[in-house]
């Protein structure tokens, strides 16, 4: 009984408000039920950085700082910004009310912002940036909340090794500072992610496969 208990229990703490139906909370609820998860455990690491891949969810490419996630169907872009992490750039964002839903997000320390916009095919762009890193997948309305959660869980888990990118990125201090791309920056001119990715064909599923030993599978 004791075992079964405590298998409950574990299962509280990594899914939080999805053991219940996410579909029937208000937005701002699943906002705050997945900030305050505080996941501590990590199960994906690469060169400077490593963070939390939910359950479901898996990497499908990768190049550079930019990797494809694929979960129940949707394509998610995620973008790990090491260089306004390692610079330190504050957070730059207005709320727009001429959209969806937007809305400034912080947490022990940790800052950042979600917007979504109705799209003309019934689909919704959910674009998350926080704690240094985005997240930027169109949904339809059953997948928004779950999308919301597993987003803000990943991002909130990504966890930065200042010695690796002092390496990485200082050894190339100049270089970076002339080509800087920031997506921390609400006001870029260079579009989302998404159109990055359409317009320098970042991935390409059959020529890059994403190398295993990249992936720990341990929780560290």
């Amino acid at each position: 009984m004791k075992k079964i208990m405590f298998l409950v229990t574990l299962l509280v703490l990594f899914t939080g408000c999805s053991i219940k139906d996410i579909n029937k909370y208000d937005i701002n609820d699943v906002i705050d039920d997945a900030l305050s998860n505080n996941i501590n455990v990590t199960n994906v690491n690469f060169d400077g950085y490593k963070y939390y891949l939910p359950r479901g969810m898996k990497i499908v490419d990768k190049k550079d700082y930019n990797s494809k996630l694929l979960s129940n169907g949707n394509y998610y872009y995620l973008y790990v910004d090491v260089i306004s992490y390692y610079y330190k750039s504050s957070l730059d964002y207005k709320v727009n009310n001429d959209i969806y839903f937007s809305k400034k997000i912080s947490y022990d320390d940790k800052e950042g912002y979600i917007e979504i916009e109705k799209k003309d095919d019934d689909k919704y762009f959910l674009k998350i940036v926080y704690n240094y890193s985005k997240i930027e997948v169109y949904v339809d309305i059953n997948s928004l909340n779950s999308a919301i959660s597993d987003s803000i869980k990943l991002l909130s888990s990504v966890t930065y090794n200042d010695i690796v990118l002092a390496t990485i990125i200082g050894e190339n201090t100049l270089n970076y500072q002339e080509e800087q791309f920031s997506l921390f920056d609400s006001k870029r001119e260079d579009g989302t992610f998404l159109d990055y990715i359409e317009e320098y064909d970042v991935y390409d599923e059959k020529d890059n496969e994403l190398k295993d030993e990249d992936i720990l599978d341990s929780e560290s």
